[in-house]
């Protein structure tokens, strides 16, 4: 079997490993649209932004899966795919498969502000524009951060210096609307970065270097916009499989068409934990959705069952959520210490998601607990903690 993978991000590179430790016996050809060799992303806006160094060290796959003679690897941008023929089409060329993957991943969503300049304007997706905006950092003391979800607030950290001012602009009525109001409170307590709320951006003056908006001017050197992703699906919309909100699949992913299938962050299908089929922007999701679709080429299929997780590293602060809710889901303290916080957020007595902040051992019980089944609130309280409840599960 000769499959293609467009993409060679975090779901793509899991696949390609999964496959060869599985001793899949095909060819792999991988499609990749950018000039680096298969990196990490998350680390961008956090320890590497902070401290730069060869791009080596983000690399996503050791020498011998990279290697590994079942992997070609091709350097082009893919233009087009052609299912019903099994082919793929490049920029240059066009290649014959008989599986399509599409692994296509997200790209950062773009703003226009009136009169701002393009060398002035930066997004953070790719490595090379962590690179591009690590160039024009120098000299700048004002830095506006548009969006308020976590990226904005990694950048806050990891840009903090003490002769800069770095402003997060939300244009909501509040600053990381992802998660419950403690655990906010927690991370945005310790933020260098100032927090305006329910901001309108209306233009940019050069003269002043400043944001005109309906809180007055903003000084901004630079802009960097942080609104969230949209995902890579015009592949997929071109032949009829995907729309602008993701690609669906069933619980194998594989498309309506049976020679192609999609992972990662476009796929769009059913997540068992909340019971509907939505599309999950996490680096659990590339890697499981990764694994289900290379048991399925191996032979061996088995339904995806994962329960999400998520993490933003911001500053001293760590954040991990076990788990997935509704952003109108009730939330609960469970832990509040100095050193800890840990928020149930819960729908009537059923625990939906746990917010940990540097409370990685609840964190991994939450994981735990969720991967046995529904976790109870009332028996959360009575357990005092969650690790105290997963101990008394397996008595």
């Amino acid at each position: 079997m000769k499959i293609g993978i467009i993409g060679a991000g975090q779901a793509a590179c899991t696949l390609i490993a999964e496959l060869i430790r599985g001793q899949f016996d095909g060819e792999m050809l991988v499609f990749n649209g950018e000039s680096h060799r298969p990196y990490q992303r998350p680390p961008l806006s956090k320890t590497w932004l902070t401290h730069p160094t060869e791009t080596e060290s983000l690399r996503l796959l050791p020498d011998p899966i990279e290697n590994h003679p079942s992997v070609q690897w091709i350097q082009q941008r893919v233009t087009g795919i052609e299912p019903d023929d099994g082919l793929i089409v490049t920029e240059r060329d066009r290649y014959s498969v008989d599986q399509i993957v599409l692994a296509t991943g997200t790209r950062a969503k773009k703003l226009a502000v009136d009169g701002l300049p393009s060398e002035k304007t930066h997004v953070i997706r790719t490595l090379d524009d962590a690179i591009t905006l690590h160039s024009a950092l120098d000299g700048v003391q004002n830095i506006a951060i548009l969006g308020a979800g976590f990226l904005a607030f990694e950048l806050a950290s990891s840009l903090d210096q003490p002769t800069r001012t770095i402003r997060v602009l939300a244009k909501g009525i509040r600053a990381l609307p992802q998660v419950s109001v403690k655990a906010a409170d927690r991370l945005l307590d310790a933020t260098p970065g100032s927090i305006r709320v329910g901001v309108t951006v209306e233009r940019y003056d050069e003269d002043s270097a400043a944001l005109i908006t309906n809180h007055g001017s903003i000084p901004a050197d630079l802009v960097i916009i942080a609104i969230g992703a949209q995902a890579n699906t015009e592949l997929a919309e071109a032949c009829g499989l995907g729309t602008d909100e993701g690609i669906p699949t069933d619980s194998y992913m594989q498309t309506p068409h049976p020679c192609v299938s999609a992972i990662g962050e476009v796929s769009l299908h059913d997540q068992p934990h909340m019971n509907q089929k939505i599309r999950v922007e996490s680096i659990s999701e590339a890697n499981d959705t990764a694994t289900t679709l290379s048991k399925r080429l191996l032979g061996k299929p088995e339904p995806f069952n994962a329960i999400p997780w998520f993490w933003s590293d911001q500053g001293d602060l760590k954040l991990q959520i076990a788990g997935l809710c509704a952003r109108t889901d009730e939330e609960t303290v469970l832990i509040d210490t100095e050193t800890e916080c840990v928020v149930m957020r819960h729908q009537g007595d059923r625990i939906t998601a746990v917010e940990a902040v540097n409370a990685a051992k609840e964190f991994m019980a939450a994981r735990r607990l969720f991967e046995q089944g529904p976790i109870s609130l009332e028996s959360a309280i009575e357990a005092g903690s969650l690790f105290s409840l997963l101990q008394s599960s397996r008595s």
